[in-house]
């Protein structure tokens, strides 16, 4: 079972995110036609790898490099050098253009922490960082065993990390042209992420999603126990399929759980508020402002940013706000925390509403240089910037009038909602789902009322992983 740690996208150690940027980086430059190690060009567009590394005399297995390139099992392996996806050379050609741009994307290597070990190979330049892009847009995210897993399902924010918490990244990131570029880009993964060649890691194999032990992760990580459930006693698939039925990397990562892993407690309890994700409790906070300095440490909530100045934002003004996020490994669908209306829906593209793009890697900066998990570490922040769905349901009293707010962050995360205007919920209804990345989502709750936390089997609310449908707040009015 992957190990993972309360609120966190990316492991604690820095090491283990070099050790992966690294190795997929040595990967990178060959696809490029590039020595790993000197960075020269050693072979044009179109060369056999295999004859270009036995002529430079690099002595490396070219079978390492099967879930880059587009072969399915039984194709003929024939690896060739790359040239940039067009989407990815006109990414390089805007920041080459731009010169603001292109002085970020130079100063955030100066300004980043140098790896710890001088022996990995780092990423040298925006060169570097573009040819990596380009390497994972035809690359699924695979399974590992342990902390590095964590790593291996968010790979461009393992690849980006090390340059979110300098000044320069962040003007990078937070540029307008820059984040189009990364929207192009992560459309394009998408397209990938959706075809049935990304099932090339949908097997039983080293690595793979149908391994014993990827299976026992995603069992685990739904509550189950991997001694004794199995992975299609909770979730629908099917077995007798070579991919389990799912036709895709995405289908996989938003698989449904059957009904009876996903039943809300005390469905008829109208003062029982359940948990809408499968997720991990980062925050309650009370007593929430119109507009707040969202963007400093210890970072309060400022309800007019997250709600994107949405007419009802004044309904929550002095009210409540739980706050939780997902993992890779998490059941990735929302479902309705109470019974009640849909009032409206809205989907905000992130900090230039109603316009895209969305920011995708932008984290308040902070002096902590040697935890590369910057953004998670800015799951208050990201709530303002990020692409996010808005949900306002009329809930039964006495909760009343509250919003689920889902968030997707980084990569290609996607906030897919599926109900109407006018719809009447129950709860455990589908409200939508998140796609191919991290997330994170928050119930907002008005004023006038008591919010509780409910305890999860002895422990505090707050830093408690909580399946979807568990009861976790309890709502009194205080008239």
């Amino acid at each position: 079972m992957p190990q993972t740690t309360v609120c966190r996208w990316l492991p604690q150690d820095p090491a283990i995110i070099e050790a992966f940027v690294s190795n997929l980086l040595v990967h990178s430059r060959i696809i490029h036609g590039r020595n790993p190690r000197t960075r020269e060009r050693i072979a044009n567009v179109g060369e056999n790898l295999e004859t270009v590394t036995s002529r430079a005399g690099i002595k490396f297995d070219l079978g390492c490099l099967r879930h880059h390139y587009r072969i399915t099992i039984g194709q003929e392996q024939v690896y060739t050098v790359r040239a940039l996806d067009p989407i990815v050379q006109e990414f390089q050609d805007y920041i080459e253009r731009e010169g603001v741009v292109y002085a970020a994307f130079n100063e955030m290597f100066e300004q980043a922490p140098p790896p710890q070990n001088e022996d990995q190979e780092k990423i040298e330049d925006y060169v570097d960082l573009m040819e990596m892009i380009d390497t994972n847009l035809t690359t699924a995210p695979s399974f590992g065993e342990g902390v590095s897993a964590m790593v291996a399902a968010v790979p461009y924010y393992g690849i980006i990390s090390r340059f979110c918490n300098t000044p320069a990244g962040y003007n990078a990131f937070t540029h307008p042209g820059v984040n189009e570029r990364f929207c192009r880009v992560f459309t394009a993964w998408h397209d990938y992420l959706t075809s049935a060649a990304s099932t090339n890691v949908i097997h039983d194999g080293e690595d793979g999603w149908l391994s014993t032990a990827a299976l026992n992760a995603m069992v685990q990580s739904a509550g189950g126990n991997p001694e004794q459930d199995t992975f299609d006693n909770f979730f629908i698939c099917d077995t007798s399929d070579p991919h389990y039925g799912f036709k895709s990397y995405d289908e996989l990562f938003v698989r449904e759980l059957k009904a009876i892993h996903r039943a809300v407690i005390f469905p008829d309890d109208p003062a029982i508020v359940n948990s809408a994700c499968s997720s991990t409790v980062h925050k309650l906070y009370y007593n929430l402002q119109r507009t707040d300095r969202f963007w400093i440490k210890n970072t309060p909530y400022s309800l007019n940013h997250i709600l994107a100045e949405d007419d009802l934002v004044d309904t929550f003004v002095n009210g409540t706000l739980i706050q939780a996020m997902l993992g890779s490994l998490d059941y990735h669908r929302w479902r309705s925390p109470v019974s009640g209306t849909v009032v409206k829906t809205r989907l905000i593209s992130g900090a230039t509403h109603p316009n895209p793009p969305p920011t995708y890697y932008a984290a308040c900066l902070d002096d902590d240089h040697t935890d590369l998990d910057v953004v998670s570490r800015s799951q208050d922040f990201v709530t303002a910037i990020s692409t996010r769905a808005l949900i306002f349901i009329q809930a039964d009293e006495p909760v009343g009038l509250m919003c689920f707010v889902g968030v997707g962050l980084g990569e290609v995360s996607t906030c897919n909602t599926v109900v109407r205007e006018g719809q009447v919920l129950k709860k455990g209804d589908e409200l939508g789902a998140f796609h191919f990345g991290g997330s994170t989502h928050c119930l907002i709750f008005r004023p006038g009322l008591t919010v509780t936390p409910v305890d999860q089997d002895g422990n505090d609310l707050v830093g408690s992983k909580v399946r979807v449908g568990k009861d976790i707040l309890t709502v009194a009015s205080q008239n």
